[in-house]
C-alpha cells in the first residue's frame, strides 16, 4: 500500500523511478531483431567490390596545371567507367583520379580488372598521348551492405589494400575472389605472395591476374601456385599452396 507521504510527493511533481518501466523492453528488443534481420535480408550481399586508382594526375596538375590533370582524367573515365558497366559492375563513385565500383560476381570483376588494363595499355599504344594514363587495380569479395548508392563493409576496406597493393599496369585479387570466380580457365591468374594489410593482424594471399599476352607466354615457363582446394580437397585445407607444372589457366 502506498502511503499517504509518497502520494503527496508525486502529487508534488517528482518523478516516478517507475514510470519508465511502462515500456516493455523486452518488445523493443524483438522488435529491433525482427528490424536487423529485414536489414540484413535485404542490403547483405556477397559482392566483389573493385578499385581503380590512376597514377600521376596530381603531379600532372603542380607541372601542366589543373586542366591538364583534369583532362586526364576525363580519358581515364571515359575507358574505365564503360567498360565496368559492360561487365555488369555498379559504378558507386569516383573519387578523383580513382573509382569504386561492386560485382555480384567475382568473374565480372576479375573480367573487368583486366579489360580496364588492356583497354588503357591500347589507348596509351594508340593514341601516344604526351602523358600515358597508369592505372593500378585491386578487388576482394565478401558481405557487404548494399544501398542504392553506396556500399558499406570490411570488404570495402579490404579491396582498398588490394588496390594499393598492385603496381602500375597490374591486376590484383584476393584469394577471396579467386575462389570465387566460377571459371578459372578463363584467365590466367596465380598466386604472388603474402602482404601485411593496413589494419590488419593477419596476412592476406595476393592473386594477380595477368593479362598482357607476353606476360601470360612468361607465365606458362613458371610453376603455378594453387589451392589445394582446388583440386577437389576440403575447405579446412584450403590455405596450403604448392607449385604445379600443370598450368590451366589460359588468356582470356
Amino acid at each position: 500500500m502506498v502511503d499517504s507521504d509518497d502520494k503527496k510527493d508525486k502529487s508534488n511533481g517528482d518523478i516516478d523511478p517507475t514510470a519508465s518501466m511502462s515500456v516493455d523492453l523486452g518488445k523493443l528488443l524483438q522488435d529491433r531483431e525482427r528490424l536487423e534481420e529485414k536489414i540484413q535480408k535485404k542490403f547483405r550481399k556477397v559482392i566483389t567490390v573493385l578499385f581503380t586508382d590512376m597514377k600521376g594526375s596530381t603531379a600532372l596538375a603542380e607541372e601542366e596545371g589543373n586542366l591538364a590533370a583534369r583532362l586526364l582524367i576525363k580519358q581515364h573515365n571515359d575507358i574505365v567507367l564503360p567498360t565496368i558497366a559492360e561487365n555488369n559492375g555498379v559504378l558507386v563513385k569516383t573519387m578523383g583520379d580513382g573509382t569504386l565500383s561492386w560485382f555480384a560476381s567475382a568473374q565480372d570483376a576479375v573480367r573487368a580488372g583486366v579489360r580496364i588494363q588492356a583497354a588503357v595499355d591500347k589507348y596509351n599504344r594508340t593514341k601516344s598521348p604526351k602523358i600515358p594514363i597508369q592505372v593500378r587495380v585491386g578487388m576482394h569479395t565478401g558481405e557487404g551492405l548494399v544501398e542504392k548508392t553506396d556500399i558499406f563493409g570490411d570488404v570495402v576496406n579490404v579491396a582498398s589494400r588490394f588496390e594499393s597493393q598492385a603496381e602500375v599496369g597490374e591486376v590484383c585479387l584476393s584469394e577471396e575472389t579467386h575462389n570465387s570466380m566460377s571459371d578459372k580457365d578463363e584467365f590466367r591468374c596465380r598466386f604472388v605472395r603474402m602482404a601485411a594489410l593496413k589494419g590488419k593482424k593477419e596476412e592476406f594471399k595476393v592473386f594477380k591476374a595477368f593479362w598482357k599476352p607476353e606476360e601470360i607466354e612468361a607465365e606458362k615457363s613458371q610453376p603455378l601456385a594453387i589451392t589445394v582446394e582446388e583440386e577437389g580437397q576440403s575447405k579446412d585445407t584450403s590455405s596450403v599452396f604448392k607449385p604445379i607444372q600443370d598450368i590451366r589457366f589460359a588468356q582470356s
